[in-house]
């Protein structure tokens, strides 16, 4: 963690993940980014991540971010 970034690992028998997240400069203000890394572990790592990633791209994404939209613009 520094002033203007966080990471998180996290491993299993499934997954190895990592999020970052930072503060970017954009001009004369900064802007917030997110990126997250998946590396599926052995086929039933694959199979997993196959499997919900329908999902996560219909049901869990779009919801998670108009919420994390909304409360941006309240602020």
């Amino acid at each position: 963690m520094t002033d203007n970034d966080w990471v998180a690992e996290m491993a299993n028998s499934t997954v190895h993940a990592v999020m970052h997240l930072a503060w970017v400069p954009d001009g004369s203000q900064y802007r917030g980014q997110l990126a997250v890394l998946v590396k599926p572990n052995g086929r039933l790592g694959r199979a997993y991540m196959a499997a919900i990633g329908p999902f996560r791209h219909l049901l869990v994404y779009p919801p998670l971010l108009r919420g994390i939209a909304a409360e941006w613009i309240k602020r």
